[in-house]
């Protein structure tokens, strides 16, 4: 089903006529792909955890929600897009992504104006939404830079709050230029863990879809990270490997998710998945086989990681969510992830 609201005349477009439309279908929702890419393309999110396969999966898992997207169309093109979930019990819309580390509403040409409408017209009566709660947002997301336009409006109120701290790296020119900016220790570190990658005959490089099957990923991934990790581990839940069986190989084939795999001769040992952003790479998921973990692998691919980054231009290497303390080693700055609730305001 698509509800259809027109919504009042706004400088979000330079007065061009557009129009709001909240879908609840899934298979219609799906129909949009094209649409979709198009959008995700233009816009600064991350092209992963943006993108209609993440939605669509993450959206399946929660099945208590209803599927409460709602997009800005003007003519035959979307140019803003808000991929929410509702609960129809309490009236409360929220992203439904899974396994993601921060979300954000899609749109083209960083235009706020046009996502603080967007944002204004989901609360519609129409649809019975009341309130939206958009977690895990960067305080460089569009979602986040709306809150200046959406204060001014005496019909919402609009509150924001940081939530945890996450880690990143601000990309040098040069490997060389990052490696002596760490600690003398850490570089020795490094170093060490570069020699032993070669000295034992493993070799690291970027596997490409036109190379490797993307059917082959998922299995891969999960053969991986459950030898590395323990009984805890998300992705030993069936839901969990689910999902990233359907959404890890078209991610791959789009060339949003880089995946670095180290080899010992045609072996696969070790892997790391990298979603691409706006200004760089976040990094995902990764796991290596417990027999090669004296070389200390992990450490040789997410230098591998970084050095692809710097050569693609990227401007930012992010670990995304977690706290775990080898992340200081890496890491030069942190930003504050935080939470968005608006809800109608009674008093006007």
């Amino acid at each position: 089903m698509t509800t259809i609201i027109e919504p009042k005349p706004s400088a979000s477009l330079d007065s061009a006529p557009w129009q709001c439309k909240i879908y609840s279908d899934l298979s219609e929702i799906a129909g949009l792909s094209r649409q979709w890419d198009n959008l995700l393309a233009a816009s600064s999110c991350n092209k992963a955890f943006g993108s209609l396969e993440w939605y669509l999966a993450s959206s399946r898992l929660q099945s208590a929600l209803s599927p409460h997207l709602v997009t800005a169309d003007l003519g035959q093109e979307m140019v803003c897009l808000l991929p929410l979930a509702l609960n129809t019990q309490n009236g409360t819309a929220i992203f439904p992504h899974f396994a993601n580390d921060y979300n954000d509403i899609l749109v083209r040409d960083g235009n706020l104006v046009l996502a603080a409408d967007l944002l204004k017209l989901a609360l519609s009566p129409q649809t019975g939404c009341r309130r939206i709660l958009l977690s895990k947002l960067r305080p460089d997301s569009d979602c986040a830079r709306t809150a200046d336009w959406l204060n001014e409006n005496p019909g919402l109120k609009c509150s924001y709050r940081k939530t945890e701290i996450y880690s990143s790296i601000k990309l040098s020119d040069t490997f060389d230029e990052y490696l002596m900016s760490r600690s003398k220790l850490f570089r020795r570190n490094i170093k060490y863990a570069l020699r032993k990658t070669d000295a034992n005959g493993l070799t690291i490089c970027e596997l490409l879809p036109e190379e490797f099957d993307p059917s082959g990923i998922p299995d891969m991934f999960l053969r991986l990270i459950l030898n590395r990790q323990d009984e805890k581990c998300l992705f030993r839940l069936a839901h969990a490997q689910a999902f990233v069986r359907e959404v890890l190989p078209p991610l791959f084939s789009k060339r949003r998710m880089r995946v670095f795999a180290m080899f010992q001769e045609e072996r696969i040992v070790a892997v790391d998945l990298y979603f691409v952003s706006g200004n760089g790479l976040t990094a995902w998921n990764g796991g290596f086989l417990s027999e090669i973990e004296r070389w200390s692998p992990g450490t040789a691919l997410i230098a591998f990681g970084i050095q692809q980054a710097i050569a693609m231009g990227a401007h930012e290497f992010d670990f995304g969510d977690g706290d775990e303390a080898y992340k200081r080693h890496w890491t030069n700055s942190e930003y504050a992830i935080g939470r968005m609730e608006l809800t109608s305001n009674p008093g006007t």
